[in-house]
């Protein structure tokens, strides 16, 4: 078994059922305080994280190019979460979660442009494939 398949099906177990756990919340908190709420635990799992590896906090932050590509993705993440968590106030989360699950499929595809990944009939199949559960998901 490849070391990462255990960790990305916890990812994908834990994550599914945040989308539920936040839907509950906002019934009785406002979404920007379930926001910065909710991701301050993911903050203080990132400097647990750190200082359980003894790997101090700042390692490898400077003025290069990893930085440059760390802080976008840093505004690019926030924009995804703040716009994740507002639909989330608004919609059924049986109709935001699988549009937002085709973010996996937006990674793919720049992982194929952007990454030189390999791109194969089956990876395409399956971006498809899934473009239109989620189709059918929301109908």
């Amino acid at each position: 078994m490849p070391a990462y398949l255990p960790w990305a099906l916890a990812a994908m177990l834990t994550y599914g059922t945040v989308a539920v756990l936040i839907k509950l919340a906002f019934r009785g908190i406002p979404p920007a305080t379930v926001l910065w709420m909710a991701n301050a635990f993911v903050v203080l799992g990132g400097l647990i994280w750190s200082l359980v590896r003894g790997q101090g906090m700042a390692v490898g932050i400077g003025w290069n190019a990893a930085t440059g590509w760390l802080a976008l993705a840093g505004v690019v993440l926030a924009t995804s979460i703040l716009s994740y968590y507002r639909a989330l106030s608004l919609g059924h989360a049986s109709v935001v979660v699988p549009i937002f699950a085709l973010s996996f499929t937006v990674a793919t595809v720049l992982g194929f442009l952007v990454l030189d990944e390999p791109v194969k009939a089956t990876r395409i199949a399956g971006v498809l494939m899934a473009a239109g559960a989620i189709v059918l998901l929301t109908r």
